[in-house]
C-alpha cells in the first residue's frame, strides 16, 4: 500500500468517526411534559450540562402546562405543533405524576397513558421518522406523602411501591414505541435516597412531590447521560446554583444508575 493510499485512507476513517460523533450529539430536543419538566427549567438544565461538557448547546423547546397527562398533550394546541415542526434529533416524554403508578390498577388509567404515549410517538415519527423518543421515568412521593391519612393510595403504600410502579409502566412505552428508550431518573432519586438517607428530602420541595433545584439537576443529568450526549472522560462544568460537592454527588448517582440502565436493556 502506497503512502498516499495509507494517508487517504486515514483521512476517510478520520472523517467518519467525526460523523458518527456528531451524529450522537443531540442538536435539536422537544420536551413534552408538566410541572416535573418546568420546575428549575429542566430543559435549560439539560442544555447547560451538554454544552458544558465539550458540545455545541442544542436548541430545545418545551410544552410543559402544569398537571397535564399524556392523553391531555394530544389536544395541546402548542404540543401538536411543536411536535409538526418536525426534525427533531431527540423528543422527551414526561407523563403526569400519578399516571404510570395508578397504571398498576386502574384499567382506565393504564389504558389512557398506555395508548397515549403510542399515539405520541406515532405523530413524532410522521414529522421526525429518524427521533429519538426517550420517555422521562419519573420518581416516587417522599415518604412524608403517607404519613398523612388524606393520601391517595391509588399510587402505592410506599415510596419503593410508587417507584417500582412507575418504572415497570415506563418500560412498557418503550417495549411498544420503536426507536425509544427511558430515562431513568425516578431510579437515580430512589439511588441517592437509599445513599444519602440522612440528607432528609433534599430532592423534594416541601409538597413532597414536586422536585428542589437539586432534584432538577439529578433528572437533567441522567436526560443528557440517556442520550449518550456525555462524554465521560470529559468534566461536567456546570452546576448552576449548587456548590461543587453537590453537583460531584449527584453527578456520581446519575452516571451509576445510567450505567446500569445500559447494562440491562
Amino acid at each position: 500500500m502506497s503512502r498516499l493510499t495509507r494517508f487517504i485512507l486515514i483521512l476517510l476513517l478520520l472523517s467518519l468517526r467525526s460523523h458518527a460523533v456528531d451524529s450522537a450529539i443531540p442538536q435539536r430536543i422537544l420536551f413534552i411534559g408538566n410541572s416535573y419538566t418546568g420546575y428549575n427549567n429542566l430543559p435549560y438544565l439539560v442544555g447547560e450540562i451538554i454544552a458544558s461538557n465539550g458540545s455545541e448547546k442544542p436548541q430545545i423547546k418545551s410544552s410543559n402546562p402544569g398537571g397535564r397527562t399524556l392523553e391531555n398533550h394530544l389536544s395541546i394546541r402548542e404540543t401538536l405543533t411543536l411536535i409538526d415542526e418536525g426534525n427533531w434529533h431527540w423528543v422527551v416524554i414526561q407523563g403526569h405524576s400519578m399516571e404510570a403508578a395508578m397504571s398498576e390498577i386502574n384499567e382506565v388509567t393504564r389504558k389512557s397513558f398506555m395508548s397515549s404515549g403510542r399515539a405520541l410517538a406515532e405523530r413524532i415519527r410522521k414529522s421526525s421518522p429518524k427521533a429519538q423518543i426517550l420517555f422521562y421515568q419519573t420518581w416516587a412521593r417522599h415518604a412524608d406523602y403517607w404519613k398523612d391519612q388524606t393520601a391517595d393510595r391509588s399510587i402505592g403504600n410506599s415510596p419503593n411501591e410508587m417507584s417500582e410502579r412507575i418504572r415497570t409502566w415506563y418500560d412498557k412505552q418503550q417495549e411498544q414505541c420503536a426507536n425509544s428508550s427511558v430515562a431513568p431518573v425516578g431510579q437515580a432519586w430512589t439511588l441517592f435516597y437509599q445513599a444519602h438517607p440522612e440528607q432528609a428530602k433534599e430532592l423534594h420541595i416541601a409538597d413532597n412531590s414536586h422536585p428542589s433545584y437539586q432534584g432538577s439537576y439529578l433528572a437533567a443529568l441522567v436526560i443528557a447521560h440517556s442520550m449518550n450526549a456525555l462524554d465521560e472522560k470529559q468534566r461536567i462544568s456546570y452546576r448552576g446554583k449548587l456548590s461543587e460537592p453537590e453537583t460531584k454527588g449527584l453527578q456520581d448517582i446519575a452516571k451509576k444508575v445510567s450505567a446500569e440502565r445500559t447494562k440491562t436493556r
